[in-house]
């Protein structure tokens, strides 16, 4: 898929599974979250939504159902999303003005005196701890950090860090760099330990990220979603936060807190501050690596059997060296024989043989490397013919082609080359059964005069890319 598609394919998916439009009060975006405020949160699948392509994590904040996709993505994706929705520049932003009045009015007489007296505890103890402590206090601000920044408390401390720096010296920044390094070292040990192929993928580039100072995709996406991770950085964190304050590294400028903050301290202390966010770094993967071992942290080692999408994985790994004339399955559900479809000229086999697959996702794939040789106006049905000249027919419901193309999108053209495992179709399951129709979608060998016989090699559960028919030859 092109990036425009991608853009599309996960606005279109994200407003579905949020509830749709009508789900929706208000939709924005910052530099890497989709921020939306929802009537009813308990309408979003959320499992849903951390399947979905360019989706790295999800969590909801202060009112808002935050999607994590990431810097220099998220605004594509959210213009795809507005406009998907039909979502009018004006709700996106518009709140009836006796709310906006009634809010404002609480918000600063209430809720912010509260905020504020928590802000000024906050700071006070810290600034307690450190002077009074020493290593300890150092430590103990390390480890307490990810807490404050996985609840936004952590904002309370910037106007004390630019007056300390006004005064002389903070040493505020040198804690949090430990603490976003700490979750970028922690990040990539997750990448390494998870099973998951998609978390790795994300641990990947936000691990990167946590380190230069943006935290969000790594805390949110990753760490917290495995919990021992987070557990790790914190640790890491605490080593860190105790030798900057052991070694008094001061920031006499306000800058951010990564690897790059070395820039914002005195040339004397540049030194410290590196070993400081080294240490961080370390410990926090180091930690982690521990922790993952333990079951009663890291759940994956309870698992005793792949999940699906690792069945899959290793099905289309497998399938280059799969026999010659063994056709895979292009969906993942329950096959059955041919005689089982609701439709006589299908189970007669009037179009020929083959097996059918009653699909549980919607979504076809290629089962093989060939070329699209038909492609339907309704895109309920696909022919391919393979490298080796067989002619198959995937056809997508009985009689779906009474809904003129409705709930199907297609991925490819006629005359495309395809490879085993490409996406070739998509369809909404539940729509087209809410409209009448069966989805189980045969799978024809329509060329089945060219074979001696066509015998099916399994029913029930099976994934897309799994042996479904083989083929012998005349």
């Amino acid at each position: 898929m092109t990036k425009e598609e991608r853009y599309w394919a996960c606005a279109q998916e994200l407003l579905k599974l949020v509830g749709g439009k009508e789900n929706i009060i208000s939709a924005a975006h910052c530099a890497t979250r989709l921020r939306l405020v929802l009537k009813d949160e308990s309408k979003a699948d959320v499992d849903g939504i951390l399947k979905v392509d360019l989706v790295k994590g999800q969590f909801a904040n202060g009112g808002q159902f935050q999607i994590i996709i990431g810097s220099g993505t998220v605004n594509e994706v959210y213009k795809r999303f507005i406009e998907a929705g039909g979502i009018a520049e004006a709700t996106k932003i518009l709140t009836p003005l006796l709310t906006v009045m009634v809010t404002g009015f609480v918000t600063f007489t209430l809720v912010g005196g509260i905020m504020r007296t928590a802000g000024d505890m906050l700071t006070n103890s810290f600034v307690w701890m450190h002077d009074t402590l020493g290593i300890v206090g150092g430590m103990v601000l390390g480890f307490l950090y990810s807490p404050l920044t996985m609840t936004g408390m952590h904002h309370s401390l910037l106007p004390v860090d630019i007056q300390m720096v006004a005064a002389g010296g903070s040493f505020l920044l040198a804690i949090a760099s430990c603490n976003n390094v700490a979750q970028g070292g922690a990040t990539l040990c997750a990448m390494v330990r998870t099973k998951d192929k998609k978390l790795k993928s994300v641990a990947a580039t936000s691990g990167v990220s946590a380190m230069l100072g943006i935290t969000e995709p790594a805390m949110f996406g990753v760490n917290l979603k495995l919990k021992y991770p987070f557990y790790g950085a914190m640790m890491g964190a605490a080593l860190g936060g105790g030798y900057v304050t052991l070694t008094n590294v001061l920031n006499t400028a306000p800058g951010t807190a990564g690897i790059v903050g070395f820039v914002c301290v005195p040339a004397s202390s540049m030194l410290n501050f590196l070993i400081g966010t080294a240490i961080s770094i370390g410990a926090g993967f180091i930690f982690t690596y521990i922790l993952s071992n333990l079951k009663k942290f890291n759940k994956e080692l309870e698992k005793k059997e792949d999940s699906p999408e690792d069945k899959t994985d290793r099905t289309r790994e497998a399938v280059m060296t799969v026999e010659k004339n063994v056709i895979c399955s292009p969906l993942t559900g329950t096959a059955i024989p041919m005689s089982q479809v609701p439709d006589g000229t299908f189970a007669a086999e009037v179009l020929g043989k083959g097996m059918a697959v009653i699909p549980s996702e919607g979504k076809v794939v290629s089962p093989c490397e060939g070329r699209i040789s038909a492609l339907f106006d309704t895109k309920h049905a696909i022919g391919i013919t393979t490298k080796e000249g067989t002619e198959l027919l995937i056809h997508v419901g009985v009689n779906t082609v009474e809904l003129k193309g409705k709930y199907y999108e297609a991925h490819v053209a006629q005359g495309d080359e395809v490879k085993p495992g490409q996406l070739i179709l998509t369809f909404d399951i539940q729509k087209i059964q809410e409209a009448g129709y069966p989805v189980v979608t045969p799978v024809i060998i329509a060329n089945t005069e060219a074979y001696k016989s066509v015998e099916g090699l399994k029913t029930g559960e099976i994934h897309c890319m799994e042996p479904l028919m083989k083929l012998e030859e005349q």
